[in-house]
C-alpha cells in the first residue's frame, strides 16, 4: 500500500508543527502510543525541510550518542566526527551549540531512551535551551512512544524541562472516518469490520488486505504465527510496562465482560484500592477506558471499564483463547468461534462509529455524547435499561436518543417505540427537555418518515456522512 495514505489525515498535526517552526525559537513535544504513527508524522513533516533527525534506542548513553555523531556527521559533512564519534550528551550539545541552529530542525526521536540512558540529559538539555539554542532560534522536537515518561519526566512539573515547551501534540490513533481512506474502494461494511480489528492504528490497517475476506484477513493478519499482530498486545505491554502480568491480567478479565472495579479486584485476587493504580496506568496509555451515564456526576460509581484499542480487544477475545492450539497452526476451534461471535463483537464497535457519526452531522449540535444505563421499578421488580448513545445540548435543552442494530432490515418502528419507552428513565431536564430520537442499521425493512424528531440511518446514510 502507498505509505502516503497515512498523512491525508494528520492534516491537524502537520498544522501545528508548521505554526511552530515559524515561532521565533521552539521546543515542541510529540508523544502518543506506540505504533500510532508518531515517527511517519515527523517524517512527512521534515520533507524538504533542513532537519537533523536523531533516533534514540535503547542502549547506554556511550552507544546512542556514537550514532547521533554518526548522523551528525553526515548531516554537518563532518568526516572528523564519524571518525571519532563523541560518547556524552553535554560533549554533543557543546557540538551542535557552534552550529547554525536556527537554520535546522533538531529533532529527537524516542526520547525517553535517551532519558533512560542518563536522567541527566533532562538538566543538560534545559541548560543548552535556556543558555544558547532559544536565543539562536532554534527549533527542537522531542517525540516519544511513552505516554508515561514523556508526560512526567518532559511535560511534568518536577521535570527539568518544564515551561520550555512552545506546545505539545498527543498523537491519537484515527477515528472510522479517517481510518476508512486506506480502503477507497471497499464498501462501508467491510470498512467497519476491519475498523473493529485494527481500530485507527495506521500500522495495524495497513496490515489488512481488502482482497480478502473478514476471516482471512482475522487469520492470516492475527491468527497466524509469525504474523505482525499474532502478539502485539503482549509486546507492547513488556515495552511500556516493567511488570506486566497483572496489567495482562486486568485486560483479559475487561475482555470476559468483568468490567467493574469490584469485578476486576475479585477476579484477579487483588484489593480494591490496589488495583486502582494498575487502571489508571492503562488508562493513561490509552489502552483502556473509563465510561459513565452521560447524566452521572464525575466520579460517579457505576463507572464501567473498557478496551479502548479494538487491536488489544479484539486479540483479547478471539486470539488468545486458542493461543496454544494457533502456535500449532490450528484453526480449526478458532474459525468455529469466530464465525459465531464476530458480528456480535462488532455491534459494539458500529456504537462508537454511530457516535462519530452523530458528532460530524451534529444534528442537535450537541455539547456532550455519551451512553447511558440505569436502574428503574416495574411492579415492584427492579430492572436496567441501556440505551447506545445519549447526545444532550444543554444550552438548547436538546436531547438526542439513539439505538444502533448492526443488523439488515431492520424493523424501525418498534425499535423507536422501545427507545421512547427507555428515555423516559433518563433524568435531565424532563419537564422542559426537547427529544430526538434515532436508528442506526445496515438497513431498514421501511423508511417511512414519522416524525420531525425521528431520525433513520442506513449504511448508505453513514458512508454520505463520512465522506462529506
Amino acid at each position: 500500500m502507498n505509505r502516503f495514505i497515512q498523512f491525508i489525515n494528520r492534516e491537524k498535526e502537520l498544522e501545528f508543527l508548521e505554526k511552530e517552526i515559524k515561532k521565533p525559537a521552539s521546543f515542541t513535544v510529540i508523544y502518543g502510543r506506540r505504533r500510532v504513527g508518531k515517527s511517519e508524522l515527523l517524517k512527512e513533516f521534515l520533507k524538504g525541510k533542513k532537519s537533523l533527525y536523531l533516533l534514540a534506542v535503547q542502549e547506554v548513553e556511550k552507544e546512542i550518542i556514537n550514532d547521533f555523531s554518526k548522523d551528525a556527521g553526515d548531516f554537518f559533512k563532518d568526516d572528523s566526527l564519524i571518525l571519532n564519534p563523541i560518547s556524552e550528551f553535554s560533549i554533543f550539545m557543546e557540538y551542535l551549540k557552534k552550529k547554525n541552529l536556527n537554520e535546522i530542525m533538531l529533532v529527537f526521536d524516542e526520547f525517553p531512551y535517551l532519558v533512560d540512558a542518563n536522567k541527566a540529559i533532562l538538566s543538560i538539555l534545559q541548560k543548552y535551551w535556556d543558555m544558547n539554542f532559544r536565543e539562536k532560534g532554534a527549533h527542537i522536537i522531542l517525540c516519544g512512544s511513552s505516554i508515561g515518561s514523556m508526560e512526567t519526566e518532559v511535560l511534568g512539573r518536577k521535570s527539568p524541562l518544564y515551561g520550555r515547551r512552545t506546545g505539545q501534540w498527543k498523537v491519537d490513533p484515527l477515528y472510522f472516518r479517517e481510518a476508512m481512506k486506506f480502503f477507497p474502494h471497499l464498501n462501508i461494511e467491510k470498512c467497519i469490520e476491519f475498523y473493529s480489528m485494527s481500530g485507527g492504528i495506521p500500522l495495524y490497517i495497513i496490515e489488512l488486505d481488502e482482497k480478502k475476506s473478514i476471516f482471512e484477513n482475522a487469520r492470516d493478519a492475527f491468527a497466524s504465527r509469525g504474523s505482525l499482530l499474532f502478539q502485539e498486545p503482549e509486546i507492547i505491554l513488556k515495552e511500556e510496562l516493567r511488570e506486566p502480568k497483572t496489567y495482562f491480567s486486568i485486560l483479559k478479565e475487561v475482555s470476559r465482560g468483568k468490567n467493574t472495579i469490584n469485578d476486576l479486584a475479585n477476579a484477579i485476587g487483588i484489593e480494591r484500592t490496589a488495583i486502582t493504580r494498575y487502571m489508571d496506568t492503562l488508562i493513561e496509555l490509552d489502552l483502556l477506558e473509563p465510561i459513565q451515564p452521560i447524566t452521572s456526576i464525575e466520579k460517579s460509581r457505576k463507572t464501567i471499564y473498557s478496551i479502548k484499542d479494538n487491536c488489544m480487544k479484539f486479540w483479547f477475545l478471539f486470539i488468545y483463547p486458542f493461543k496454544s492450539d494457533l502456535d500449532s497452526f490450528v484453526f480449526q476451534n478458532f474459525q468455529k468461534y469466530f464465525e459465531n461471535n464476530f458480528n456480535s463483537y462488532v455491534g459494539k464497535t458500529f456504537e462508537k462509529i454511530c457516535a462519530e457519526a452523530i458528532r460530524i452531522s451534529n444534528p442537535i449540535k450537541s455539547t456532550n455524547i455519551g451512553t447511558w444505563w440505569g436502574a428503574y421499578r416495574e411492579d415492584g421488580e427492579r430492572k436496567t435499561a441501556e440505551i447506545d448513545i445519549v447526545s444532550i445540548n444543554d444550552e438548547t435543552n436538546q436531547i438526542l436518543f439513539a439505538e444502533c442494530k448492526w443488523k439488515k432490515n431492520v424493523d424501525a418502528m418498534k425499535i423507536l417505540d422501545e427507545l421512547q419507552e427507555k428515555a423516559g428513565f433518563v433524568d435531565w431536564k424532563s419537564e422542559r427537555r426537547k427529544e430526538v430520537f434515532a436508528v442506526f442499521a445496515k438497513s431498514f425493512k421501511e423508511r417511512t418518515i414519522m416524525g420531525k424528531n425521528i431520525l433513520l440511518y442506513d449504511l448508505d446514510d453513514l458512508e454520505k456522512i463520512f465522506n462529506k
